[in-house]
C-alpha cells in the first residue's frame, strides 16, 4: 500500500503461513502466491494460469483502490462473533483471507472467509448478497 518493496522472505513466509495453506489447490499453490505477490511487489505485469491472473487482479485492484477497500478492512477489525460462537456446539474456527474460493467454504472446523467476495455496506459486512453473520451461521 505504501508503494514500498517488501523482502522476498516476507512473500515466502506469507506463502507458507497456515491460514494461506487452505487457498491452495492444483490451479493455485504456494508457488503461485509468492509470484503473484512478487509480481505485485514489483510492479510487474503477470502472466499464469486463470486462477493465478485473477488472484493477482483482485490483489491489484485491492491496492489501486485502497480507500474504497479501507472501510471493509475496518469492519474485519472490529468484527465480534461471539454471539455465532454461543449458537454452535461446535468449535470452528473463521479465516478471512484473500482467497480464490469465492465466497464461504467449510473445511472441517474452519470456515474460509474469502475477503474479496466481503463487501461493507451501511456498517454492515455482506458477502454474496446477505450478512456475514447469516451466511456464518447458515454454513454452521
Amino acid at each position: 500500500m505504501a508503494k514500498e518493496k517488501v523482502n522476498e522472505s516476507f512473500l515466502n513466509d506469507l506463502s507458507s503461513m497456515r491460514e494461506f495453506s487452505y487457498i491452495y489447490n492444483e490451479d493455485f499453490n504456494s508457488e503461485s502466491l509468492r509470484r503473484v505477490l512478487s509480481a505485485l511487489n514489483n510492479k510487474e505485469p503477470f502472466s499464469g494460469n486463470k486462477a493465478e491472473r485473477k488472484y493477482y487482479s483482485n490483489n491489484l485492484m485491492i491496492l489501486e483502490y485502497i480507500d474504497e477497500v479501507q472501510p471493509t478492512i475496518d469492519a474485519i477489525k472490529r468484527l465480534n462473533l461471539n454471539k455465532l460462537g454461543e449458537s454452535t456446539e461446535e468449535d470452528m474456527e473463521i479465516i478471512i483471507v484473500p482467497a480464490t474460493v469465492g465466497g464461504i467454504q467449510k473445511i472441517g472446523n474452519i470456515l474460509l472467509v474469502d475477503f474479496f467476495s466481503l463487501k461493507n455496506t451501511e456498517n454492515r459486512l455482506v458477502i454474496l448478497g446477505e450478512s456475514l453473520e447469516a451466511a456464518l451461521r447458515n454454513e454452521l
